[in-house]
């Protein structure tokens, strides 16, 4: 194996993994629609009665808060339309979990690799500057890697966050007619938690 075919080997292993690694913010920037913080300000201006058909008007469609409008104005009764929410909070929880571990092991595959690679061009008799740069490639992809990690788990917590405010605002007088008649509260953090 030439010089240039470790270091080419190395390079296309450290840009897979990154690109893996990046899946994982792009999926959950693209769980909801929008900027639901602020969907969630300019609905509290409103009154209670009119924000969820408000909600569904200003979403784009096909988007999660959309869906969480038209499935919560559709059901029969507040426990119904409570229930409707938990189910679309748990399907987005799933959303925003899922590929979570893909920054983590894409770190690990780029620096397994690399170190794998160098140990071959170190047995061909590569020369160090080869193994050097197949190291490096593969400590680059490691820490892109790692950094889409941290940039996927701040973006899931700045979504959960942004759905917590819609969701309050947007079934806050729902969730006190519930509770006026004696039922537990359907907050959103308590719903999130409620996921089998």
């Amino acid at each position: 194996m030439s010089a240039a075919l470790f270091i080419a080997v190395s390079l296309a292993a450290s840009g897979a993994c990154v690109a893996m690694a990046w899946k994982h913010p792009a999926q959950v920037a693209r769980a909801t629609g929008g900027d639901l913080t602020a969907l969630a300000r300019s609905l509290r201006a409103l009154p209670g009665e009119a924000r969820l058909a408000e909600l569904a008007r200003r979403s784009p469609p096909e988007s999660w808060e959309r869906r969480l409008a038209l499935e919560v104005m559709s059901a029969a009764d507040p426990r119904a339309k409570i229930a409707a929410a938990n189910d679309l909070l748990v399907e987005l929880e799933q959303r925003l979990d899922a590929g979570a571990g893909w920054p983590r092991a894409a770190a690990r595959l780029s620096a397994l690799a690399a170190l794998l690679l160098a140990t071959l061009s170190f047995l061909a008799q590569a020369g160090p500057s080869v193994i050097a740069l197949v190291l490096v490639a593969g400590a680059a992809g490691a820490i892109a890697s790692a950094a889409a990690g941290r940039a996927g788990r701040t973006a899931a917590s700045r979504k959960r966050e942004a759905v917590d405010a819609l969701v309050g605002v947007a079934l806050g007088p729902l969730d006190s007619v519930v509770r006026a008649a004696g039922a537990p509260s359907a907050s959103p953090r308590r719903s999130r938690r409620a996921r089998p």
